[in-house]
């Protein structure tokens, strides 16, 4: 018992120790902006996702039918009931979110369009 707890502590005073993982395998940046209104999930069953009515991001059919540039632009300028990002947020952030919005929503791989077109990596 002692030795691991002082494993841990040596561990974690070099940072090696992980951190915990957060709800759904969200990343920290999701958990903290878009969570709160579209859930861990994903599927805006909270409380304020159902107050603003914020979008299901497991629905394939709203998947279906926004590119990768108005996602951008959403977190970045907000939309109706969406607050803006866009200076919260750095542009690395903003494409890893969409990204992110893309694999809860079973798209395996999203190429990012910035807003006007222009291919992202």
């Amino acid at each position: 018992m002692k030795r691991t707890l002082t494993t841990a502590l040596v561990l974690a005073a070099f940072g090696l120790a992980s951190a915990p993982a957060l709800a759904d395998g969200r990343s920290e940046t999701f958990t903290t902006y878009c969570g709160v209104c579209h859930g861990d999930d994903g599927k805006a069953q909270t409380e304020q996702g159902k107050a603003k009515k914020a979008r299901d991001f497991t629905s394939k059919e709203w998947q279906k039918s926004v590119d990768d540039a108005r996602l951008m632009k959403s977190i970045t300028d907000g939309r109706e009931k969406m607050p803006k990002f866009g200076k919260k947020l750095t542009e690395d952030e903003i494409k890893a979110l969409v990204k992110e919005v893309r694999e809860i929503g079973g798209v395996k791989k999203a190429a990012l369009v910035r807003p006007g077109g222009t291919r992202v990596g």
